[in-house]
Order: structure tokens, then sequence, then C-alpha cells
């Protein structure tokens, strides 16, 4: 009995301590981002819809004053999310009458993205190795149906 109760403790500790029993956490960072970036732009285009400026029309809403605006109404959920996107390698920000979508390249990330604020999710997501040639933003959303003015 004794022997059977040490072979169970050492198995169970062996389970414990295998790598596939240990949650994933490399890319927890990029998950948080992705999360927080779909659904800002999503709180930010429905604010701007009804009110303010932009009420009914968001095509001239730009880069820098979307940063500003996601700045003004991040919650505690997406606090520094502008500092991310503004720390991105390259952008793309294109905005039509009752949408707008942004593009990102992160080298930090190693991911290049789209997301359009229809939605609560991100729209497309690509991983880009070290070596891996980086795409033309405008091309990689051409499945949105967004088209640069």
């Amino acid at each position: 009995m004794k022997k059977s109760y040490i072979l169970l403790i050492i198995a169970i500790w062996l389970l414990g301590s295998c790598s596939y029993a240990q949650p994933k956490t490399e890319n927890k960072e990029l998950e948080e981002f992705v999360t927080d970036l779909s659904s800002a732009n999503v709180k930010l285009r429905g604010k701007l819809l009804l009110f303010g400026t932009y009420k009914g029309d968001l095509s001239g809403l730009t880069y820098d004053h979307y940063l500003k605006l996601l700045k003004e109404n991040e919650s505690v959920s997406d606090r520094g999310l502008s500092e991310l996107i503004q720390k991105s390698d390259k952008h793309l920000f294109l905005a039509q009458k009752n949408s707008f979508l942004i593009a990102l390249y992160s080298k930090d990330f190693g991911v290049v993205l789209y997301d359009m604020a229809d939605s609560a999710f991100t729209d497309s997501i690509k991983q880009i190795g070290p070596n891996d040639k980086v795409p033309n933003l405008v091309d990689f959303i051409g499945s949105s149906g967004f088209r640069p003015q």
C-alpha cells in the first residue's frame, strides 16, 4: 500500500511538471493586445457614431485623432493600448462613413494584423518570422473591403 501511494505521488508530480501540462503563456502579451485592440475599437466606434464630432460619419477620423480618442476613452482593461499602437513599426489607418480599420506591423510581437471596428474580434493576424518579408499593409487588408482614398 505504501509503495502504491509513493508511486501515485511520483506519477502526479511527473504529470504536473511536464511541459504539456503547463499553460502556454509565451504569447500572452500578444493575446492581450489583440483582444484589447478589437474590443476598444468596437467601443470607440459605437461612441463616435452616436456622439460628438463624428456622429453618424467616421470618414473624417484620422490616425492621430484615433490615438487621442483611444487614450481619452481607455478603460482599466485596455490601459496603455494607444502607446503600444504608437510603438508599432508600420501602421495603416482607414476610416469610412460607418467604421474604421487599423492595420499594424509590430516587430516586437512578430505579427502583422488588421482590425475593423465592426466586431469584437481581430479580423486577420499573421505571424512574421525574423527572416520573413513584411507584407504591404494595403495588400494585407485586401479582403477587408476598405480601400485607401
